[in-house]
């Protein structure tokens, strides 16, 4: 389990760091971002960076989780330019409006809304060891060789240590196929959600975790689940799956190899309303995407490739009495179609 001040830490580079210092070089990589940082900010973020070995690490771990910025001058950074022309707050960062606005931009467009929340989330996913962008899936081998396959929109941290092997998901669903273990002593392999641990019995099984509950559906062998806060453990099989509140663990119930479509890059619908329909592709497809009330009961089945959802939506009229209404490329809403339209 987290430990009780694990909602003002992230990590960067396998090692915890104040939720403020993470922050604080989100900061940073908008203004270098924006393309309009002066000489007097590149010097100011240099000093920031050699301030203290935290600022450093956490600038290494962003830099390299957003895929690198080759443009940014650090050689220029590193002179003496012009004396600093804007005010540093105690943290060390600019707070002149142009930066404040930068930041707030940038940091919303990615999730990173406030700079503390439930457990953290946004911070940490963008701080995570790995992690997918909307649409986009990605197959990993850990050092023991359990394999991973992250799913759209996915983050998660790898702990290991002599005594466990832990997988923390920050955010989205993974699918895992866990190695035998041949060390001693033995560790165990547990997935850690906002809401529970999910432990390993020699398996392959995939641990979503949504806002409100984690889901978990068993492949092969079994899993043991854990409240976060009480409750009794409870183990599901082969062909189950189950559900869990930080409180309680739902019933297990038979579970659909359609579940792991997502895989092999599809959707597999089997009478599922439109509302759970549209709301599982907009996992993958940027934007809002949802529908009226009116036709959110309606029902639809079928194999939907993932790689081209707006196919996917513009043949919805085709077979369900229901019309597309869009603002913009990235807003749509499917409305109940009357005889006019």
């Amino acid at each position: 389990m987290r430990p009780a001040a694990a909602h003002n830490m992230v990590y960067a580079e396998g090692q915890p760091i104040d939720l403020a210092i993470a922050m604080q070089a989100a900061e940073w990589l908008t203004t270098l971002m924006s393309g309009q940082a002066t000489p007097a900010e590149k010097t100011a973020w240099t000093d920031w960076r050699q301030s203290h070995p935290d600022h450093e690490r956490a600038w290494r771990h962003i830099e390299k989780v957003s895929g690198g910025f080759q443009g940014l001058d650090g050689q220029a950074s590193r002179q003496a330019l012009a004396r600093r022309s804007r005010s540093m707050s105690a943290g060390g960062f600019p707070v002149s409006r142009r930066g404040s606005l930068k930041a707030l931009s940038w940091l919303a467009a990615i999730g990173l809304t406030g700079w503390q929340g439930a457990r953290s989330q946004p911070a940490q996913t963008l701080l995570a060891d790995a992690s997918t962008t909307t649409g986009q899936r990605r197959d990993i081998t850990l050092p023991d060789g359990t394999q991973l396959t992250l799913n759209s929109g996915s983050a998660v941290n790898l702990r290991y240590s002599s005594t466990q092997r832990l997988l923390q998901l920050v955010q989205g669903e993974v699918f895992i196929s866990t190695a035998q273990e041949v060390g001693q002593p033995y560790r165990p392999f547990l997935v850690e959600t906002a809401h529970g641990q999910a432990l390993a019995l020699g398996t392959r099984y995939s641990v979503r975790q949504d806002e409100d509950y984690t889901s978990v559906a068993v492949e092969q062998g079994a899993v043991r689940l854990t409240p976060r806060h009480g409750g009794s453990s409870v183990i599901i099989h082969a062909g189950q799956a189950s559900s869990m509140t930080a409180e309680r663990i739902a019933p297990a119930q038979t579970v659909s190899p359609d579940v792991w479509g997502w895989r092999r890059g599809l959707l597999l619908a089997d009478d599922m309303s439109l509302r759970d329909f549209l709301h599982e592709l907009s996992r993958y497809r940027h934007g809002f995407l949802g529908c009226d009330d009116s036709v959110a009961d309606l029902r639809i089945s079928g194999v939907f490739p993932l790689h081209d959802l707006e196919t996917v939506l513009l043949s919805l009229p085709d077979t369900l009495p229901v019309k597309l209404r869009l603002r913009t490329r990235y807003w749509m809403q499917v409305e109940a179609r009357t005889q006019n339209s």
